[in-house]
């Protein structure tokens, strides 16, 4: 048999990181705060960032240290809904509110943080 594969959970809840029941290691951080990621240059073979890239204020930095740390060939995906906290989403979210618009958003952070092969 093959070795378990490494699954990172990071995010702001320690609760629902240690809930994961795919996670192999997990770290508490705020990428508002601090948006580098504390892993090695091409160490990941996918990314997912799940229900938050609407909630994020340093969006081209995160995006920078995801391309950073994915492996060449490594797949990056941002899940998003129409639902969200209208209070906490940073304001481009909102105006105006449609998933239209929003994978407009996401689109523009790939293609503006760093030299991403296909967006």
């Amino acid at each position: 048999p093959s070795p378990p594969r490494r699954c990172v959970a990071l995010g702001l809840n320690p609760l629902e990181l240690l809930a994961n029941p795919s996670k192999t290691e997990w770290r508490v951080q705020d990428l508002n705060k601090d948006p580098q990621l504390p892993y090695a240059d091409a160490a990941f073979d996918l990314v997912t960032n799940s229900l938050s890239v609407d909630y994020m204020t340093r969006p081209l930095e995160l995006f920078e240290e995801t391309h950073r740390v994915l492996r060449p060939g490594g797949l990056a995906c941002m899940a998003f809904t129409n639902r969200c906290f209208p209070t906490k989403v940073v304001p481009i979210w909102t105006a105006p509110f449609t998933e239209a618009s929003h994978a407009k958003i996401v689109g523009a952070y790939f293609r503006y943080s760093a030299d991403w092969a296909e967006v």
